[in-house]
């Protein structure tokens, strides 16, 4: 381009080789669309190390105001060219790198491509800024782009950024962002198929006062996905028991299906097809067994409920149970046994499940509780020693 690079080779004053940039700009706009080398030309003539850093600013934000205001469609398609020629020098340009990246992810997030979204807020630089941002708008940021990351299903670039946000954070941290910061992370959890830990921050976050009531029934039906389709174990029927006791998991369409899988029933197909249609994408997928993940979690389920209705069972009968080939069906329970989930044993020479039953684990727990009331007891006989005497002999303790 001859023109602009006269008028950057000329003698004249910065401040008029700046305006007379601008007004090169200003003639290329209307065709903009058609002359979409031209302005790559003018971005590489104005980012030449022979142009002072003063001007070349002054003409990039000068573009980027023009761009800023053209329809959608041609401001994103050229200010990606402009962002994508800054990349390399975003410390020299870092105000007008994040006016632009800010500003495209605005235009993405409204058009819901989240993950474009959130890779432009990524290229602004947060930590080595020259304005020294405040921990709090930093970690704001990591975490907008994080929750961006996680609504367009790219869990690891999420979980970078929340890790990011972390090392932001501590005592002063605002309570609204640390709220963010865990619906980000349960979030995370769920898309790395942990759906256990999920399903507690779910039922956790589903009681945050901060949050709106239709939030928190939102996070109280996550829970309950998440934990219907966790493995099938001690540890998944205790948070099940809670979400059955709290009034507003009645309300939902597959409530019946909480209900019999907390209280142990077999799962009929009818109910895991129902549910099915209430699932997200990532925990709809295939495992390496080629069943889905709901199909285990139900088949690890029905395996925990015929455990507590027969001492023993052939691998024929359990295989026709869990309707299921007979390789398949010993291959799942013998999982759940060395993961302590059911106790039991197989014998693989008459082809026979035995079933233990546990009693241990509740004995403990029992054991647990009675001590917690005995240390509270101790501990009012000390501060009120009258008034706990009187109401011991009351209950005849």
């Amino acid at each position: 381009m001859s023109s602009i690079s006269s008028i950057i080779s000329s003698n004249k004053s910065p401040e008029e080789i700046a305006q007379q940039c601008c007004r090169f700009f200003d003639e290329l706009v209307p065709t903009l669309s058609e002359k979409e080398s031209h302005f790559r030309d003018l971005l590489d003539s104005i980012l030449v190390d022979s142009l002072t850093v003063g001007v070349s600013r002054k003409v990039i934000s000068y573009i980027v105001t023009t761009l800023k205001n053209l329809p959608e469609d041609a401001c994103l398609q050229f200010s990606g060219i402009l962002s994508e020629a800054l990349k390399l020098r975003v410390m020299s340009f870092e105000d007008q790198v994040t006016e632009i990246n800010t500003h495209m992810a605005s235009l993405y997030e409204a058009r819901k491509d989240y993950t474009k979204a959130a890779t432009h807020l990524s290229v602004i630089p947060l930590e080595n800024s020259q304005r020294n941002y405040s921990k709090e708008y930093t970690t704001e940021m990591y975490l907008r782009i994080a929750h961006l990351f996680l609504q367009g299903c790219g869990p690891a670039q999420a979980e970078l950024f929340l890790n990011r946000a972390s090392l932001q954070m501590g005592p002063g941290t605002p309570p609204q962002l640390t709220v963010q910061y865990n619906l980000c992370y349960a979030k995370a959890l769920d898309f790395r198929k942990k759906f256990m830990e999920a399903a507690k921050r779910y039922l956790e976050l589903s009681l945050e006062p901060l949050l709106s009531s239709t939030k928190q029934t939102e996070l109280l039906r996550n829970a309950v996905l998440c934990a219907i389709i966790a493995p099938a174990g001690l540890q998944r029927s205790r948070i099940l028991a809670s979400l059955c006791k709290d009034e507003r998991s009645q309300n939902f369409l597959f409530s019946a299906m909480l209900n019999n899988t907390q209280l142990g029933h077999l799962i009929t197909h009818d109910q895991v097809s129902l549910f099915e249609k209430e699932l997200e994408e990532h925990q709809l997928e295939k495992l390496p067994n080629e069943m889905s993940i709901l199909e285990a979690a139900v088949m690890e389920h029905n395996v925990l409920a015929i455990s507590h209705i027969y001492m023993s069972i052939r691998l024929e009968n359990l295989a026709y149970l869990l309707r299921v080939s007979r390789p398949q069906a010993e291959k799942v329970v013998g999982k759940m046994i060395t993961e302590q989930r059911i106790s039991g044993y197989i014998d693989q020479i008459d082809g026979v499940v035995f079933f233990e039953s546990v009693s241990k684990p509740w004995d403990e727990h029992i054991d647990v509780v009675c001590n917690k009331v005995n240390n509270v007891i101790d501990v009012l006989l000390h501060h009120e020693p009258a008034f706990t005497k009187e109401r011991l002999e009351a209950y005849k303790c």
